[in-house]
């Protein structure tokens, strides 16, 4: 698996994944054209056998990291994807002095949910009913060791 900064030519691919996932706030290509004009963010793929297979979106916002969005092929569910992108998150926030990652996800994700806590994101809050007038958000947050 490779893990690399997304390409303009991955945006469709991108907007694929996401629409195999009902529910998820999809950006679509237009969404992932826009964050290229922002200083603060960053896109990572994951590739597998040349094949997109996921990817996350960061904003670098010293001290913080806010994690906006991971998604994942259902194709390639199960293969690392998730983990090896969220470490590669967690390697820019070190790089970058950052002492937290926050993100918000859907109560009803069960797979995340269990992905951001192995990972030790800790619940910090909750939005009733921010999905759909209907799920809460879920804040988790991660305090990282700052290295000297």
């Amino acid at each position: 698996m490779l893990i690399r900064r997304a390409r303009p030519s991955d945006y469709p691919a991108f907007a694929a994944i996401e629409a195999q996932h009902p529910g998820y706030p999809a950006w679509g290509e237009k969404g992932f054209e826009a964050e290229e004009r922002n200083r603060n963010s960053v896109t990572l793929a994951a590739e597998i056998d040349g094949a997109a297979a996921g990817f996350i979106n960061f904003w670098i916002l010293r001290p913080q990291v806010q994690l906006n969005t991971l998604a994942v092929d259902k194709a390639f569910l199960r293969r690392g994807a998730a983990s090896a992108l969220l470490g590669k998150l967690l390697e820019y926030a070190a790089k970058n002095l950052c002492r937290e990652v926050d993100l918000e996800v859907n109560e009803r994700n069960a797979a995340a949910l269990a992905l951001y806590r192995a990972r030790g994101f800790e619940l910090v809050g909750k939005r009733p009913k921010f999905y759909n007038n209907t799920d809460a958000a879920l804040l988790l947050r991660k305090t990282l060791p700052l290295k000297d």
